[in-house]
């Protein structure tokens, strides 16, 4: 099955440092990437309220099944690598799949936790797990999974996804 909106995941993002978090452990908690960049901690902030409303409305579009508002999210030359799936190349790929799993699940529930977030000049990179209530075939699934998004800051401001890779919990389909 493929779901090619996930998480966005989706939707978190990046600060606007231009400098890489100082980040010697890369398995310390979030909590230390979202609050200690002693660096420029108002982007840390900016960082997190831009995440906050952008998983806000990107969870709406899947709710919804809106692909129009979805494509919004992801640069021209987005990647998305999704599970037993091939990878989608730019946004016309990324949009006909959703459509395609917009036509054939009803999404009634998406929930989205960043877990960490680094900064590489105009990139950001967030790791987290989503939670998600679909309907495939009338039938209720509950999935749980990872995801990791590349941001890339745009020119004219803002954030949007550059690569998003995510993997469920759940068993492969048997073939």
């Amino acid at each position: 099955m493929r779901m090619t909106l996930l998480p966005l995941a989706a939707v978190v993002c990046v600060a606007c440092s231009t400098k890489p978090a100082n980040r010697p452990d890369s398995t310390a908690p979030a909590a230390a990437t979202l609050a200690g960049n002693s660096r420029s901690p108002s982007s840390i902030a900016e960082l997190k309220q831009f995440i906050d409303s952008a998983q806000t409305k990107y969870i709406d579009a899947v709710v919804k099944g809106d692909v129009a508002m979805l494509s919004g999210f992801y640069t021209d030359d987005a990647i998305v690598l999704a599970p037993n799936a091939k990878a989608s190349h730019g946004r016309a790929e990324i949009d006909a799949g959703n459509t395609k799993t917009l036509t054939t699940l009803k999404f009634t529930g998406l929930k989205l936790h960043t877990e960490d977030l680094q900064l590489f000049g105009d990139l950001g990179i967030e790791t987290g797990t989503y939670e998600q209530t679909l309907q495939p075939q009338g039938k209720t699934l509950h999935d749980n999974g990872t995801y990791l998004v590349v941001w890339k800051k745009q020119a004219a401001g803002g954030w949007k996804i550059y690569r998003l890779a995510y993997d469920s919990e759940l068993p492969a389909p048997k073939s």
